[in-house]
């Protein structure tokens, strides 16, 4: 772990009560968990890690590369992905050692757990082998199992010398769909407490309670306590790009005498203890198996062959795939299948429709507009046995929202001057690539398209002592939208925000504005970055939505290349059934119901509006010219009779 020696205690005072919970661990968790071998962890540390008396895994250290190498070997023994990620500090090129673990029904969604594998040029064993040798077993365990998540289990390199491993991960990662991550930190020092540190921003409290929940659960009489924000170790680049990201040490870090010592040894019988330090192997490890939907050999498997929709329509018409098939020894009983769903009214349940086999179709109940669906499935085994998607369903379930698809309600791409406000030294134009000679890197010289943004200095850094600039869009009609999104692009230099601000604000009446995002930290954006804030407590449904980038305050030191915008959009979920060709009674379908109705429509228009008031006549503009006529008789002919 990194920290600056005189802010330590400091953390201390973040932290809150010593707590316990009467959760009842997971019957899979609790036998998957068990596999986790205090011989398998000491082994980490004996024969591959280096940290012996005199071992040294510093930037220098001849130990650094060979323990790196041990990582990527046991990784590969276990069967997964390895990847060595390069990236470059003071003048050398340094590696983060990746393995993955793919997931079955969602690839491309991760859980992480990483651990720094560099030292302070020192044996290292509590500080930070004993973080890695926490991820290797979970590694060793849970790759004989499938998990529906994909898992990456990360050994960090650099870290001491200021994060920069993990830096370099998050910067190269910053398009994963990354769901958690947690930094295992100094996990092995303990004095008889049995207790755990879990450190995170108030951002992170979902991942920290969790795990906790997870300590509790799985840890063997392991306590924890939950901390504030500590940003000194791995977790918290991840934090800062916006991910759920928490931290997991020791009990009583702040007190250890062997922080950063050459007697962080394994001969020294004080600084490991292998018991605890297996208690938090375990506490992960059952995370993970809750969280990854970790299966069992024996179970049955659900996929979606056509995916999972994001919203499903109001009116109930959403159909899913569902594929039910049996792994290992377990066989799918035919016609068992049921979704169980709640809409806001408690959970309800419904069969599914036998397609072929085991291929299921399940219909999503109609809902409000904008309503969250939660949804899960069951199906049985020949065995009897009844199994679930997800797996620990219905703590854990499947998501949606009630909508008919993404609508835009504004979007410019500054391709040319659109006016907006701007005060000090916003501008519209094109960047010149300056600035960040002494702090953080330049400005682009380009838009994300384009040739021109809206930026603070186009010419270099934002002066000191800035009291606050703004650039301000124009009023932007939201009455049609729910969810509302606020998307664009940033490159964005700024000192953490002890010093300097960069903030987004909007407002729905031009008075009162809200803070909908700020720099939790220094940013140093090297290209352009996507950045997606949900502003919907304020936007849904109001008629005047405005959107203000801050510059400042700022102070009179250090000073970055600020804020460039591009490509400003705000999008929402539509709550109107889009327009059905052909549907001239607006019943959701096109039949022989529509006949009168396309009639009525072209022979006496204003009897049509009053017959139908909440349908579009254009729906039979079948010619696609714009209007309805006597033209358009053949094409509805034509689609009636190829239905």
């Amino acid at each position: 772990m990194n920290r600056p020696q005189l802010v330590t205690r400091a953390f201390v005072a973040l932290s809150l009560l010593v707590l316990t919970s009467t959760a009842v661990a997971s019957d899979l968790g609790q036998q998957i968990v068990s596999e986790v071998s205090a011989v398998s962890y000491y082994d980490y540390l004996d024969t591959y890690l280096f940290t012996h008396t005199g071992d040294n895994r510093g930037p220098n250290g001849p130990d650094l590369i060979p323990a790196r190498d041990n990582i990527v070997s046991l990784m590969q023994s276990y069967g997964l992905a390895v990847a060595l990620e390069p990236f470059s500090y003071s003048g050398s090129t340094y590696h983060n050692v990746v393995g993955t673990k793919v997931g079955t029904v969602y690839p491309d969604q991760e859980f992480i757990i990483g651990a720094h594998y560099d030292s302070v040029s020192n044996p290292g064993a509590d500080d930070n082998a004993s973080g890695v040798a926490l991820v290797l077993e979970a590694a060793r365990v849970l790759a004989l199992y499938e998990s529906e998540y994909t898992i990456r289990f990360v050994a960090f390199s650099m870290e001491e010398v200021g994060l920069v491993g993990s830096e370099a991960y998050v910067a190269d990662h910053f398009a994963d769909n990354i769901l958690g991550m947690i930094s295992a930190d100094m996990v092995a020092y303990d004095t008889g407490t049995d207790n755990c540190n879990i450190y995170g921003r108030t951002a992170s409290n979902p991942i920290k309670n969790d795990l906790a929940a997870a300590v509790a659960e799985y840890g063997d009489g392991l306590t924890y306590t939950i901390g504030g924000d500590t940003p000194y170790s791995d977790h918290a680049p991840f934090e800062q790009e916006g991910w759920q990201a928490c931290l997991l040490i020791e009990g009583e870090v702040w007190s250890n005498p062997y922080y950063h010592q050459q007697t962080d040894n394994l001969e020294n019988p004080n600084a490991i203890d292998v018991n605890y330090a297996v208690k938090m192997v375990r506490s992960v490890v059952g995370w993970l198996v809750d969280n990854a939907n970790v299966q069992d050999p024996d179970h049955l498997a659900f996929s979606f062959p056509a995916g999972q929709p994001e919203l499903t329509a109001p009116d109930g018409s959403t159909t899913i795939e569902v594929l039910v098939e049996g792994v290992g020894t377990e066989v799918p009983q035919p016609g068992t299948a049921v979704m169980h769903y709640d809409v806001g009214n408690g959970w309800e349940s419904t069969p599914l429709q036998v397609v072929t086999g085991n291929l299921y179709d399940a219909t999503f109940p109609a809902a409000t507009c904008g309503t969250a669906i939660s949804y899960y499935f069951s199906a049985d085994a020949v065995s009897g046995t009844t199994y679930y998607s997800p797996r620990n369903a219905p703590t854990s379930y499947h998501t949606g929202t009630a909508a008919y698809g993404w609508g835009v309600l504004f979007e410019d791409y500054l391709d040319q001057d659109p006016g907006w406000t701007t005060e000090g030294q916003w501008a519209f134009g094109q960047p010149q690539g300056l600035g960040g000679v002494n702090y953080g890197g330049p400005d682009p010289t380009s838009g994300y398209t384009g040739d021109f943004v809206y930026g603070y200095n186009l010419s270099g850094d934002y002066p000191p002592y800035i009291n606050g600039d703004d650039l301000t869009s124009p009023p932007i009609d939201c009455t049609d939208g729910v969810g509302v999104q606020l998307h664009f692009y940033r490159w964005l230099g700024v000192e953490q925000p002890a010093y300097d601000h960069a903030s987004v604000l909007a407002s729905n009446d031009g008075n009162i504005w809200q803070t909908v995002w700020q720099n939790t930290g220094e940013i140093t954006d090297s290209d352009w970055r996507e950045m997606t804030i949900d502003i919907s407590s304020l936007a849904d449904g109001q008629p005047f939505v405005q959107v203000r980038w801050r510059m400042g305050p700022t102070d009179g030191g250090w000073e970055y290349c600020g804020w460039n915008i591009d490509d400003v959009s705000l999008i929402g979920m539509l709550c109107a059934s889009p327009a059905l060709p052909g549907d001239m009674n607006c019943d959701g379908t096109v039949g022989f119901g529509d006949i009168n109705p396309f009639v009525l429509a072209l022979t006496d228009p204003a009897g049509y509006a009053a017959a139908y008031p909440n349908c579009d006549p254009l729906q039979g503009d079948l010619n696609d010219n714009g209007s309805l006529g006597f033209e358009d008789i053949n094409p509805f002919v034509a689609l009636l009779t190829g239905l």
